[in-house]
């Protein structure tokens, strides 16, 4: 009998110490399976640091709940004297579900939950740009006993864009060119940039910031223009990116609007800076091909003449032998109506978005 005492006794033991353990297991930050799409900072293995537009994570699980273990990093204050917060487009198999806030006093959000047995893929997509602060992702909270899947299959095609507030969205959902900035407001997923790269069945990385520029950012300073921010793994810390890590087929560059807002900028200062940012991608990217956009918020004699300062650079870069340099003019907005602060709205991103995915497609031979 004293075996059998023995065994019910172990039983017993190890029962409460399965009842005494969390309902749950934790998809660490440095799990194989994850799939990351942009620049993030692995220095510490338990956390994930990111900041730009477009920045997204997703888990491939069979499982019925999702959390997301996450951080928010964001200062100052939006225009309505809010405190600044991060926004998230949330997927569950790929149907948007929700959008997040990210605040600073929270680090768990419930992102799934009831879900149907089987397998699930969760992706959170930062819509928010680098401006709003950095966020740290600490993992996935799922099923104690779910199965964590490996990633899907991410496309083939690798386009990445380099931008200002345009590309990073800002404002788009507002409904008028008098309503103030929000992050609210500024949806990543649904500016040109993303939704050209939808158009192309492509991966999208983006480097765009609100107010940058290629000499001079709007508020007429000369540091932390974006070719200097491009080169980190977010604004935030000077950590250099490792431009092997993500190799594109195509880079967008959409920058000026900032440099032109209150002068028009010498020409040769202006053309040498933009001269210097494609040597530096061709040397990162020496496949790859270039597209330089103007658009949707420059007119008149501005329009004209960054036009002609990018019909200077592909004249200096085709004398180089850089076939694969273009230039692309995007329509100018109003016709639609605008969003925040005189920017672009959806529609107009929409139209832009259909003229640069034709172009592309043509040259990329897509």
């Amino acid at each position: 009998m004293k075996p059998l005492y023995m065994l019910i006794l172990a039983t017993l033991a190890l029962t409460k110490l399965d009842n005494s353990l969390p309902p749950y297991q934790i998809v660490t930050p440095n799990h194989p399976h994850l799939q990351y799409i942009g620049r993030f900072d692995f220095s510490d293995p338990k956390q994930a640091k990111f900041a730009w537009t477009g920045s997204s994570i997703a888990l491939t699980f069979e499982g019925t709940f999702c959390k997301l273990l996450m951080r928010n990093f964001s200062e100052g204050k939006d225009k309505t004297g809010k405190p600044y917060a991060n926004y998230f487009n949330i997927f569950i198999d790929g149907r948007l579900v929700k959008v997040l806030k990210a605040e600073n006093h929270q680090s768990e959000y419930s992102i799934a939950e009831n879900l149907p047995q089987g397998k699930h893929t969760v992706q959170i997509f930062k819509r928010t740009e680098a401006l709003i602060g950095v966020c740290e992702f600490l993992g996935f909270q799922i099923d104690k006993k779910a199965k964590v899947l490996p990633a899907e299959k991410t496309a083939s095609k690798k386009i990445e864009f380099i931008g200002d507030s345009i590309t990073c969205g800002y404002g788009n959902e507002g409904d008028r060119q008098s309503c103030p900035f929000t992050p609210e407001t500024e949806n990543g997923q649904l500016a040109y940039a993303a939704i050209t790269a939808q158009n192309l069945e492509a991966e999208y990385v983006t480097t765009c910031y609100s107010g940058k520029g290629l000499i001079q950012n709007y508020d007429k300073s000369k540091e932390n223009t974006m070719p200097m921010l491009y080169q980190l793994v977010y604004p935030q810390r000077g950590q250099k990116w490792n431009f092997q890590q993500w190799i594109p087929d195509a880079v967008c560059i959409n920058l000026g609007t900032n440099d032109f807002a209150h002068a028009i900028p010498d020409s040769t200062e202006f053309t040498k800076a933009y001269n210097l940012l494609i040597d530096s991608i061709l040397i990162n990217y020496p496949n790859a091909s270039v597209f330089c956009l103007v658009g949707s918020m420059l007119n008149g004699k501005n329009l004209q003449v960054i036009k002609s300062y990018i019909e200077q650079v592909l004249s200096h870069q085709t004398a180089k032998g850089n076939k694969k340099v273009y230039f692309f003019e995007m329509s100018a907005q109003g016709k639609v109506g605008y969003g925040c602060d005189w920017h672009p709205n959806v529609a107009q991103h929409e139209i832009n978005a259909t003229e640069l995915t034709v172009f592309m497609k043509e040259k990329m031979n897509w």
